[in-house]
């Protein structure tokens, strides 16, 4: 698993949700949210990636840095990746699989494992960054006073609130399953107070154009390519007739003031009070399917997507959100008392939870357990993709392991809790990956094995790869100890059985 803040607090939060659910009674009830403090909070905005706050529909993803000169929203779209469908299955396997069984039981594992190379495949897919978007705030000369960045796990909105001068200003931030879309919305309790130009960044060449007056587009193709090693001649490969396309909206809904827009960004003038709205589409249109020949059209569902959500009013917009997501989320309350601590910032809580050993702030579990229960309705909602090894939430055109679908532990432990923890929903993208495993799979089964039904090994994309991975067996660095792991077809079946005994 990447080793960082982001993905080791999320892991620990599984592995409390698995301890409670073994150890102690969860209620599958409503939850009020009015007895614990469910909220992450800081009293300075984040410098580094995996310090921001992550959002997400199960599609579009956001991580909120919440800054107060300039604030960072990096972006993710589930189904943005490099790649498409591939065969993947090498030809020669099925016939390295004999010698390999005679070298097996000669004892001679060194030579087994030499053939063994003759069964891999490639490696799979990366899943990609979005890229940023960045607002620039202007008449930042002030002292900045009462920083707060939240993020409330009982709505799942990421607020940002602070005082310059003698203006109070407030930001607040979601992902919206309903109507598919980031919406962002900036407040001040002074007139006329709010001025900022918003621009697209993003490592994969974009062009940035006005959509009317109030709305800018971002629109690219995703690189074909990504190599996974340094050795690799090319680490980067794009290709027009392969590669995916997508494109993101920004539309500014403003209250006062002016909004221009043009090639270099956004720019909103004196306004008191701003929505922004994001849409993103991708041409990806299944696992088995081009995405630049069969695709969907991204600029068009980016556009519906956007024009749905811009005929509806803040509030409205605010309030579907948090009924579709309280759905989910308030499906279990977890009560391990409370002391003094859970008023303290939670950078502070950590760090005074780990010097005491553990031996103060119990509510510090409890909003470690739901925590992990929101990361997942973040990241798996149906109709969409499975959360990968990140979430939704990449930063980079060169993730940690392709930020893919790790299926040797990484895909399950996602879903571990999800059934004991009351979101079955959530899997159920996971169960309709496993369909498209079981698809790709049975040709993987006939090929390298000689045998019925479907295999799948320890990695595998949004295209579904079920092929051992390791460069055909060209990379030195592929070692058959992890890529010939053909069981993970077979663990992932035991999702569908806890999901039938919690579902029937």
């Amino acid at each position: 698993m990447k080793n960082t803040k982001t993905i080791r607090l999320f892991l620990i939060s599984l592995f409390v949700s698995l301890f409670i659910g073994a150890g102690c009674s969860v209620e599958a009830q409503q939850n009020s949210g009015e007895d614990d403090p469910l909220a992450l909070w800081y009293q300075q905005p984040a410098t580094a990636w995996t310090q921001a706050l992550p959002l997400g529909n199960g599609r579009l993803g956001a991580m909120v840095f919440g800054g107060t000169d300039t604030a960072q929203f990096q972006l993710n779209d589930a189904t943005l990746w490099s790649g498409g469908p591939r065969d993947g299955n090498n030809p020669d396997a099925n016939l390295a699989l004999p010698e390999i069984r005679k070298a097996l039981f000669r004892g001679d594992y060194l030579k087994a494992e030499k053939l063994c190379r003759q069964m891999m495949g490639p490696y799979t897919a990366t899943y990609l960054t979005l890229g940023n978007l960045y607002l620039y705030f202007e008449n930042t000369n002030d002292i900045i006073t009462d920083y707060k960045r939240e993020l409330d796990l009982n709505t799942a909105v990421a607020k940002v609130s602070f005082q310059r001068g003698n203006v109070h200003y407030t930001r607040s931030v979601f992902s919206s399953y309903p109507d598919h879309i980031l919406v962002i919305h900036l407040k001040a309790d002074k007139p006329n107070s709010i001025s900022f130009h918003a621009r697209f960044d993003n490592p994969i060449p974009n062009t940035i154009k006005a959509e009317g007056n109030n709305t800018i587009a971002m629109k690219g193709i995703a690189p074909y390519y990504i190599a996974h090693r340094a050795y690799e001649k090319h680490q980067i490969l794009y290709d027009s007739l392969k590669g995916m396309r997508f494109e993101v909206l920004l539309k500014a809904i403003h209250q006062g003031g002016s909004v221009q827009s043009g090639s270099n960004g956004l720019t909103v003038k004196d306004a008191s009070e701003v929505t922004l709205l994001l849409s993103t589409g991708a041409s990806f249109h299944g696992f088995d399917k081009s995405p630049a020949a069969q695709g969907k059209k991204a600029a068009e569902e980016a556009q519906r997507f956007l024009q749905g959500a811009a005929n509806k009013s803040y509030d409205a917009l605010l309030a579907r959100h948090e009924k579709d997501y309280k759905q989910l989320f308030d499906g279990v309350s977890l009560h391990l008392g409370t002391d003094a601590a859970a008023s303290l910032p939670t950078d502070v809580r950590l760090r005074q939870y780990a010097e005491s050993g553990g031996y103060r702030d119990p509510q510090l579990i409890t909003l470690l357990f739901q925590y992990g229960r929101y990361l997942l309705i973040a990241s798996s909602r149906m109709g969409g993709q499975p959360a990968n090894l990140q979430g939704i939430w990449n930063n980079s055109l060169q993730p940690p392991w392709s930020s893919g679908y790790t299926t040797n532990i990484n895909l399950e432990m996602n879903y571990w809790p999800a059934e004991k923890d009351n979101l079955s929903a959530c899997v159920l993208p996971l169960i309709h990956f496993m369909g498209e495993l079981a698809q790709r799979g049975a040709t993987t089964a006939r090929v390298n094995y000689g045998a019925h039904g479907w295999v799948a090994h320890h990695n595998s994309d949004i295209w579904a790869q079920t092929a051992p991975p390791g460069n055909y067996g060209k990379d030195p660095q592929a070692d058959p100890r992890w890529a010939m792991w053909p069981m993970s077809g077979a663990w992932l079946c035991r999702h569908l059985w806890e999901h039938y005994l919690f579902n029937g």
